[in-house]
């Protein structure tokens, strides 16, 4: 059983190991990793989505409005590029 802190989060103990083959000191936790956590905790939120909608682009909404953007961007610098050159004379 792990020892505990006052607020009840498992702590990880040390423990020597030494074996022949292995003489050194490892970390032995009785908890999950707080990757393992995390893993759990993004395979939940996904089970709960469902499935893609077919011919849906991007699913996440920051990521379409920075895509919209980036284009637009680029569009509306190019036309005024293109209409600084016009009234230069350049061609």
């Amino acid at each position: 059983m792990p020892a505990t802190t006052s607020n009840g989060d498992a702590v990880m103990r040390r423990t020597q190991i030494l074996t022949p083959g292995n003489i050194g000191e490892e970390i032995v936790s009785q908890e999950k990793s707080w990757q393992e956590k995390f893993e759990e905790r993004v395979a939940k939120q996904q089970a709960k989505r469902g499935p893609l909608k077919e011919g849906k682009v991007f699913e996440h909404g920051p990521a379409k409005f920075l895509f919209i953007f980036i284009i637009g961007f680029v569009v509306i610098t190019h036309l005024a590029i293109l209409v600084v050159m016009m009234q230069s004379g350049m061609h």
